[in-house]
């Protein structure tokens, strides 16, 4: 009887720790399809990367097998962007995001262009891969992630040239509104994806468009009184512009790693396209029909 009472704790304290360990959720989801927010059946092949917080980071954990990355538990974490060279694909770099350096991550060119938002037509705006994220562990707790990157020297110059039509960005804005254009970068818009760890089953959301790209806004003045020149009576028009990771238009990418007590985020990269613009218009950004 007393062998019998042990069994039955042991079974019940496992079941327990089986419902708030992020390995032992990610196990189970291996045997069962997923569905994604967006309604596709995550299936087939794909790279897996884990973020996991850590309280206080241990050699033990730089021995993790897999591809992991390792935040703070609360607090914020740099998290590294590299292009895969040629060749190459997703590679986890440097594993440890709680020193200095902070972790870095290798993954490929996004394959999208460079578009205004609002006028979006005739440009490649479908990535060549998609992202996936859900997080696990302990429930209430949570993450944000936000793509961080600089605008480079070649984003202003294409900004400041007198020849403009040469710039393919600025194709759609000029066929709207003519050559005679004003054109300068204005701020940075962050475009933060944050994850909650609520009760139950968690659903993979498509992060493709946060994670895979930034957005600045462009103040644009033409020639709207059409006296020929451009000056303090003409109208100046705000637009947004998105570009993909790794484009040349911009430097130093990163992720900012927001975390609240979330134990795992796993990250699924799969290898079909995202149209950037169903985005757009989540974000009140897209073209007016």
């Amino acid at each position: 009887m007393k062998k019998l009472f042990l069994l039955t704790l042991l079974l019940a304290l496992f079941a327990a720790c089986e419902k708030t360990d992020p390995i032992a959720d990610l196990e189970s989801d291996v045997v069962l399809k997923s569905t994604a927010d967006d309604g596709i059946k995550l299936v087939g092949e794909h790279f897996n990367l884990n973020i996991i917080g850590v309280a206080d980071k241990t050699m033990k954990d730089d021995l993790a097998a897999g591809n992991v990355i390792f935040v703070d538990l609360f607090g914020k974490t740099i998290i590294n962007l590299q292009e895969a060279p040629e060749g190459e694909s997703f590679a986890v770099l440097d594993k440890n995001g709680t020193d200095e350096d902070g972790a870095l991550f290798q993954l490929p060119d996004p394959g999208f262009e460079p578009y205004v938002t609002e006028l979006p037509y005739g440009f490649d705006t479908e990535t060549d891969y998609s992202v996936y994220a859900r997080p696990l562990g302990k429930p209430m707790t949570g993450a944000t992630i936000t793509t961080m990157a600089e605008l480079s020297e070649l984003a202003y110059w294409i900004a400041e040239t007198e020849d403009k039509k040469t710039v393919r960005l600025w194709e759609n804005l000029i066929d709207e509104y003519g050559e005679a254009l004003l054109i300068s970068w204005g701020e940075f818009i962050p475009n933060p994806i944050t994850f909650e760890r609520l009760k139950g089953k968690q659903i993979f959301q498509n992060v493709t468009a946060e994670l895979l790209s930034v957005v600045y806004e462009i103040l644009v003045t033409y020639d709207s009184n059409a006296d020929g020149v451009i000056d303090v009576f003409d109208e100046t028009l705000t637009f947004h512009v998105r570009i993909p990771i790794f484009d040349e238009l911009l430097e130093e990418e990163y992720w900012k790693y927001d975390n609240d007590g979330l134990k795992l985020l796993q990250l699924r990269f799969y290898p079909w396209g995202t149209d950037m613009t169903d985005e757009d218009i989540e974000d009140g950004w897209a073209a007016e029909e």
